[in-house]
């Protein structure tokens, strides 16, 4: 009756571990065994990482909504980033990489074409705002089909870019001296979802350039948190109306 049942379930445990695993602890009951535990942390942190990907950014638009403003963010960065997630999905998809160690990604790229558009909005940049939504899909789309030392190439180049889109931010939030219509929320979930990400790559993926991607991300994600606390009470200055 138990090896029926365990045999019944087992295509939902092969979402969390391996074939291995099923058997080391659902069959010889070893329970305690590392390498599975680790294994099936890993694979329940990058779903979560995932699921929660998809509501990141909301607070960020939700506060550049209500504010009816983008004072304070920087377009470089969003359209840096933007690039960056873009070559990220592209790469790991062309790698057929789990979904789990990735999917993030493409949430957070849906939520970004939404950002820019909030931007071109009330930038009043209106060609931009209409191309923007077919744009993003379409070139991640086309890098997919690419040959994979291209797409490694661009993965390459998309670490600095990353690096300095965050940068931009940074210093952005240095010389106004407050984080402006920043979110908190949506930069501490980054900030959080990154340091799970750390943990899935290094037990799932074996690739050091993803590796170092989401290292460099993580250490800025961390130092934007930390402006945060540091201009927590500086509210920055109302928009003049013309």
């Amino acid at each position: 009756m138990y090896l029926e049942l365990i045999s019944a379930i087992t295509p939902v445990l092969l979402v969390f571990m391996t074939e291995e695993c099923v058997d080391t602890i659902f069959i010889k009951l070893n329970i305690f065994h590392a390498d599975c535990l680790k294994m099936i942390l890993s694979k329940a942190l990058g779903y979560a990482i995932v699921a929660g990907s998809m509501f990141v950014k909301f607070p960020q638009i939700a506060k550049i909504y209500s504010g009816g403003s983008v004072v304070g963010l920087s377009l470089a960065t969003f359209v840096l980033e933007t690039f960056c997630v873009i070559m990220n999905v592209s790469y790991n998809y062309a790698q057929s990489l789990p979904f789990s160690t990735w999917g993030e990604s493409f949430f957070i790229l849906l939520q970004l074409i939404i950002l820019l558009g909030q931007y071109f909005h009330y930038t009043s940049s209106k060609l931009l705002l209409l191309i923007t939504p077919l744009l993003v899909p379409g070139l991640t789309v086309v890098l997919t089909t690419l040959p994979h030392q291209y797409l490694a190439l661009g993965l390459t180049a998309s670490i600095p870019l990353m690096a300095l889109s965050k940068i931009l931010q940074i210093k952005s939030n240095f010389m106004n001296g407050h984080t402006g219509q920043l979110s908190f929320v949506t930069n501490l979930m980054n900030f959080l979802g990154t340091l799970a990400r750390l943990f899935t790559v290094v037990q799932e993926v074996d690739d050091s350039l993803i590796l170092m991607n989401i290292t460099v991300v993580f250490l800025l994600n961390t130092i934007i948190v930390l402006q945060f606390l540091l201009y927590w009470n500086v509210e920055p200055p109302k928009e003049k109306s013309s």
